[in-house]
């Protein structure tokens, strides 16, 4: 009588690779290793500590559904749900574009744009502001816990030990914070309204994955998310709510500008749009086939969307705000001159990592920030 197959975390993802590789996916390997983490709740590092663990019998059978699913060339991150962008999860599914690396250089370009620091800063003050905060929550608990002793203790000396206790909690507070940088924004003015940051609008937004980020990144700003998809908008008000940053976003079910209010206005007009050329979209990786072709056809050149936006740009963008987009090889000169048409007269094109034109970035020329776009160049 032929043993059953006992499928070890080697053997699963040794199989696995070489099926993949049959069915001419490009990273066999890696896919199998995320797949199988997902299942295992696990990171990947964590695979080479159990790779002779057995599966269980439900681990197994999920397993096997995700794989047959990816033989399919379905998205991975539609399989697993989500999609890594910048440091956050995204949840992603088959209603909204996956959202792509070279798109998190447009939000640390806006970031810098709107605070004149870079992402790396950013997240090492915030993670300043929340050392500051755990230490004044350590120092109060010490504080409340040694008054209570205190009430009850009657020996001057250890007396001197529980005083000493919040003394030194409260001081690492003090420092902590002064490292964060909080008192001087405690004593900062505010505007009378409260409100100081950018006022940003996303068309298009898909997954919410541009907005959402800024939004967590300029505590201060609001935003509003518009796409022509109640799906799409419905995985954006998700991501909201996984970010914290619900109370600052508001959604609204819009094609372009058709639904947005005519007296609106925003400090940053932000749209990743649909931009592969109508006659392209079928030579694509089959995996990226399977995404929402309404975030993927751009219409016969890949500019149809640029053209709706920018036409609109000076009634909705601030004199002093600005427009930025992510565009496809080669579009960079054509969107720039779209929105210099608009009086957006001020542009500049910003390459990926790749040396491709990626980004475009225009801003009327008296605008106070023109001299920031004149610098990208």
């Amino acid at each position: 009588m032929t043993e059953p197959t006992v499928w070890t975390v080697n053997k699963i993802l040794q199989w696995t690779q070489q099926y993949f590789s049959g069915k001419g996916l490009e990273n066999p390997r890696l896919d199998a290793e995320v797949l199988l983490c997902d299942v295992l709740d696990c990171r990947r590092i964590d695979l080479f500590m159990r790779l002779q663990q057995e599966l269980l019998p439900e681990e197994l059978k999920k397993y096997r559904e995700f794989v047959l699913r990816r033989a399919a060339w379905e998205p991975l991150a539609y399989i697993i749900g989500r999609k890594t962008f910048l440091q956050w999860d995204f949840h992603v599914t088959p209603a909204v574009l996956i959202p792509r690396p070279e798109t998190e250089l447009l939000v640390e370009k806006l970031v810098q744009y709107c605070t004149g620091k870079s992402l790396a800063l950013l997240e090492k003050e915030a993670f300043w502001r929340k050392k500051a905060e755990e230490a004044r929550t350590a120092a109060e608990k010490a504080r409340m816990v040694s008054e209570e002793k205190l009430r009850e203790e009657t020996d001057p000396e250890q007396a001197a030990v529980w005083q000493q206790e919040v003394a030194d909690r409260e001081a690492v507070a003090s420092q902590t914070a002064e490292r964060a940088g909080l008192l001087q924004e405690e004593d900062r003015e505010k505007e009378p309204t409260g409100h100081r940051g950018p006022d940003i609008l996303d068309i298009g937004t898909g997954s919410g994955a541009i907005l959402l980020s800024l939004l967590k990144l300029l505590p201060e700003s609001r935003g509003l998310a518009v796409d022509i998809s109640p799906e799409a908008l419905a995985v954006a008000k998700e991501n909201a709510g996984l970010l914290g940053v619900s109370e600052r976003v508001w959604f609204r079910q819009s094609d372009f500008w058709t639904g947005i209010p005519q007296t609106a206005q925003f400090d940053i007009v932000v749209s990743n749009p649909p931009y592969i050329p109508a006659q392209v979209i079928g030579t694509l990786a089959r995996d990226v086939q399977k995404e929402p072709r309404l975030a993927l056809d751009g219409g016969a050149d890949g500019l149809d969307a640029y053209r709706k936006i920018a036409a609109d740009l000076p009634q909705h963008v601030k004199p002093d705000g600005l427009a930025a987009f992510e565009v496809g090889i080669g579009q960079g000169e054509p969107v720039a001159g779209l929105c210099r048409a608009q009086g957006f007269t001020v542009t500049a094109v910003v390459n990926d990592y790749a040396g491709i034109d990626r980004m475009v970035f225009a801003a009327r020329p008296d605008s106070s920030k023109a001299e920031w776009v004149k610098k990208l160049l």
